[in-house]
């Protein structure tokens, strides 16, 4: 299902089953409510998005079940303004920003509010992803992440700015996507790698103004070891 240049409308009480491609998928759309929707595939279905958008704003997500192949919401260039609340999200690849920077005329991405959420067997939880090799130069900026629960999740915090889904890629230099003032608080549960926090910024143009508080993840398998 698709909305392009929709405002002031909402989405409520539906589910969205075995879609082949992405669920929902948002581009220009504004003062947009989307609560209490179900979105379920297989967690080895490839490209099964649960929510794609794309320049946006303004947009709120509450009381939403989210079990996919792919990411359970995806952020693209140019939203702004967007509240995440009251979700539970897996299987699938977490909320991720991006990816960002690889195509000219990308826009800015700042205002995300991501709350009371639980990530339960994802590959991610929160997660930011941008091209090592940037075509455009944007900013990332203010964020809030807080009061998460991660479940058995592969990679709790990932701010991965030498992001290569298809390897080898072509290395033409850093990502000129600068990411800042970005606050993590309440940050708890498993991880099931040893690593639960990886922040791989860009040399070019380190991340700036990062908060890390209260974070407890602790690694579940044989070696053991935490993150708090």
């Amino acid at each position: 299902m698709g909305f392009a240049f929709v405002n002031n409308s909402r989405i409520n009480g539906i589910t969205s089953l075995n879609s082949k491609m992405g669920h929902f998928n948002f581009f220009s759309v504004h003062h947009f409510n989307i609560t209490d929707v179900t979105i379920t595939a297989p967690g080895d279905s490839p490209n099964t998005d649960g929510l794609k958008l794309g320049f946006c704003s303004n947009i709120n997500i509450t009381k939403t079940h989210i079990g996919t192949g792919d990411d359970c919401v995806a952020i693209l260039s140019g939203t702004t303004n967007m509240d995440i609340s009251n979700v539970n999200c897996g299987p699938g690849h977490g909320i991720s920003v991006g990816s960002l920077g690889k195509n000219k005329e990308e826009k800015d991405v700042n205002g995300l509010t991501v709350r009371d959420i639980v990530f339960n067997g994802t590959s991610d939880g929160i997660r930011i992803k941008t091209w090592e090799s940037s075509a455009s130069k944007i900013l990332v900026s203010k964020f809030v992440y807080e009061n998460i629960q991660m479940i058995n999740v592969g990679n709790p915090i990932n701010i991965d700015q030498k992001y290569c889904p298809h390897p080898p890629c072509e290395k033409k230099g850093e990502s000129h996507v600068q990411i800042q003032d970005l606050k993590l608080k309440n940050i708890y549960g498993t991880s099931t790698k040893k690593v639960a926090v990886n922040l791989q910024c860009s040399k070019s143009f380190p991340c700036k103004k990062v908060e890390l508080i209260d974070i407890n993840l602790e690694h579940k398998g044989v070696e053991g070891g935490s993150f708090m």
